[in-house]
């Protein structure tokens, strides 16, 4: 798995918003999210530096995991 689909995954963020993470889809999972947090194109840290703040604001949170149920 990417560099933090399995951290995202062990802390069951997934499991909250009904979507089973696999070999298969996780590098997709990841291009979704950067581009949901803005961060299309950059290297890992830097995906996961914001989305750990999106995660962190209630509002940003749903919009991400809105955005990622209309996509898995």
């Amino acid at each position: 798995m990417t560099c933090f689909i399995a951290h995202m995954k062990k802390k069951g963020y997934f499991d909250e918003i009904g979507i089973e993470v696999t070999k298969e889809n996780s590098k997709e999972l990841e291009g979704e999210i950067a581009r949901i947090v803005g961060r299309e194109g950059k290297g890992c840290p830097e995906i996961w530096k914001e989305t750990k703040t999106w995660l962190q604001d209630p509002e940003k949170k749903e919009r991400l995991y809105a955005g990622l149920r209309s996509r898995f």
